[in-house]
């Protein structure tokens, strides 16, 4: 039957050019699809729902792209534009328009990447050179594309590679520089690495599908205590004092940063080895019950992946207020830790308060401002 349809297509047709490719197009129906057995697909003992065909295959080849994406992987992201579209000879010409337009719609969907359309880049001029006609085009030439890229305001170039063969699709991927056509960032996706290597050892895609969801986005909550020692601002002075924290943080962009809330508790060191005779105008903000609360910002310095042999840095900010009987200050806080292991961490706390006024009863005893200082000492779990 497809033996004939070939016949006639031939017959229509009448070029030996477009026959392999409109022979394909009328074998695709029985060809055995991607992670298929051939031997149980020419037998017809595949199952309906076991088949993927050539755009599943294409869309999970994408998804990793989108993941890198989202995470951050894909370096040299600034105002690209796609230059070259390389395919393999069994792939239609059109496809290359839908691929770019593919890749485009990934890029803008996941980054605030520009993406510009550069049509000087792929133009050719044709020059008369005595009696011979010269085509050239900006491809192999650096210097006319670094003017291009300059008079368009591109950063960086997207190469694109595709090659579709009968068991899986390979997308190479490459972003160079335009002035000095340095490489940026280069990756080669291949489906037999994805869904479809997976599929075909039989892995039920009803149960992985959702842990595939995760990936890109799994939240975590970091839960730490903490032990200090602070020099605070107090009334009249500067007051060390030991304090307890607890800080809840979400992490976030692949651990990179972590939002959440601190919550302090204060004392005054000295009152912790003995009693002293006070005044009755005297206030101390830190002798009795106290309650510092801070909503916090980190970013950490591990690179793409953390290693807990060795030691990583971490920035937090944070911004909350301090309440204790007669008194209610405002708090700006920067902490730098270094990570130690897994669990524990060693941070540098530099803080201001500023002027705020502290009451016993209704009677105004004074301002309290200025700078808070310490260390502390932290056990994450």
């Amino acid at each position: 039957m497809i033996l004939q349809s070939c016949s006639h297509i031939r017959k229509l047709r009448g070029s030996q050019a477009l026959l392999p490719l409109l022979c394909a197009l009328a074998l695709a129906p029985v060809e055995p699809a991607f992670g298929a057995d051939p031997a149980s697909a020419s037998a017809g003992g595949a199952a309906e729902g076991s088949e993927r065909n050539f755009y599943q295959v294409l869309e999970d080849v994408l998804a990793d792209f989108e993941y890198d994406l989202k995470n951050g992987n894909v370096n040299g992201l600034k105002d690209i534009a796609i230059r070259n579209v390389a395919m393999s000879e069994n792939v239609p010409p059109s496809f290359r328009s839908h691929l770019e337009l593919l890749i485009t719609e990934r890029i803008l969907k996941t980054t605030k990447t520009r993406v510009i359309q550069c049509l000087p880049c792929r133009a050719r001029k044709t020059a008369l050179n005595g009696d011979q006609v010269v085509v050239t085009s900006a491809d192999n030439n650096p210097t006319e594309l670094s003017r291009i890229a300059k008079a368009s305001s591109i950063e960086n170039f997207l190469d694109l590679a595709f090659s579709y063969q009968a068991r899986g699709i390979v997308l190479s991927m490459t972003i160079a520089s335009p002035d000095s056509g340095s490489i940026v960032w280069s990756r080669s996706y291949n489906s037999e690495m994805t869904r479809a290597s997976a599929f075909r050892r039989g892995v039920d895609y009803t149960q992985t599908d959702e842990a595939r969801k995760q990936t890109e986005y799994s939240p975590s909550i970091q839960y730490r205590g903490i032990a200090y020692y602070l020099f605070e601002p107090n009334v009249g002075g500067t007051t060390g004092t030991l304090g307890a924290g607890f800080r809840m943080m979400e992490r976030y962009d692949n651990r990179k940063k972590e939002v959440g809330f601190e919550l302090n508790f204060l004392k005054d060191s000295s009152t912790l080895v003995g009693s002293t005779a006070a005044s009755a105008t005297t206030v101390n903000l830190y002798g009795g019950f106290n309650l510092t609360l801070l909503f916090q910002h980190g970013w950490n310095f591990f690179g793409e992946e953390e290693n807990y042999n060795k030691v990583r840095g971490g920035l937090v900010v944070g911004l909350g207020g301090t309440y204790a009987s007669g008194f209610l200050g405002g708090l700006v806080r920067a902490q730098y830790e270094w990570r130690l292991g897994k669990h524990y961490a060693v941070s540098a706390t530099a803080g201001y308060r500023p002027s705020s006024t502290a009451f016993l009863a209704t009677t105004s005893v004074g301002s309290v401002s200025g700078l808070e200082f310490g260390i502390g000492i932290n056990m994450l779990f």
